[in-house]
């Protein structure tokens, strides 16, 4: 599918939020990261480099049909090793035309896909980063943002690379941006989850900044955010998480 946003603004988003998320793990490489339970911010580097990893040899292969072996290399260091894959990506995503063929686990098969799935999963673990080092947290990028809760339910929420999810909470959700413009209500409907852009009343309401709504998608909290109506509802959607 086209970009909602031009390729650059994702590019912008990733290559800020790689030099964040760097700082901040080389300030608490041991901290303990409160969201991803069992890892320290030295781990959530691994992570994000294997991350990086994966989508630069689905990014490098015009093999829609299957998916393309990523080299996970010696990884003796992992800050390092993220950085290394983090600049790599930059670069191939840079040169790469979004609507050219790729493999992924969704929708079309064209390397669109990365550009926004690698925004969004590089602005949540830099905020985790951030937040086990202490630092001072920049909210996502309201653009981004705005996107992502888009990319969450379209794609995020109903897809794992192992297939179609078609578990959902009962209960109907409606988040209601407060620094711009953007309305979302999503529903379980036989299996899947029907998505519209209104004004509507939900079992549940989220209401609060972009960058604040995506994340509580994400399982990552309310922040600023206000929760109406069923709060168990609410939460149950944020357990969806990607």
């Amino acid at each position: 599918m086209p970009l909602p946003l031009p390729a650059e603004r994702y590019i912008e988003s990733i290559r800020a939020d790689v030099d964040r998320f760097a700082a901040a793990i080389a300030a608490a490489p041991a901290a303990a990261v409160p969201c991803c339970p069992g890892w320290d911010n030295t781990a959530l580097a691994g992570h994000l480099g294997d991350v990086y990893s994966f989508a630069l040899a689905q990014l490098r292969s015009t093999d829609t049909g299957q998916i393309a072996a990523p080299d996970h290399g010696a990884k003796a260091d992992a800050a390092s090793w993220y950085r290394d894959n983090a600049d790599q990506l930059l670069t191939t995503l840079a040169a790469t035309d979004p609507d050219g063929p790729g493999w992924n686990w969704a929708g079309e098969p064209t390397r669109s896909f990365y550009f926004r799935r690698m925004a969004c999963e590089t602005a949540v673990h830099r905020v985790d980063a951030q937040r086990a080092a202490g630092d001072a947290e920049h909210p996502v990028d309201a653009d981004i943002a705005t996107d992502g809760i888009d990319e969450v339910f379209e794609v995020g929420m109903r897809f794992r690379i192992r297939g179609p999810n078609d578990e959902f909470p009962a209960g109907s959700l409606h988040l209601h941006r407060t620094d711009g413009d953007g309305e979302w209500l999503v529903r379980a409907i036989d299996g899947g989850i029907e998505l519209t852009h209104e004004h509507a009343k939900g079992d549940a309401a989220v209401r609060g900044p972009a960058s604040d709504l995506f994340l509580f998608l994400w399982g990552r909290g309310r922040g600023q955010a206000e929760v109406f109506g069923d709060e168990q509802v609410a939460e149950a959607w944020a357990a969806v998480a990607p």
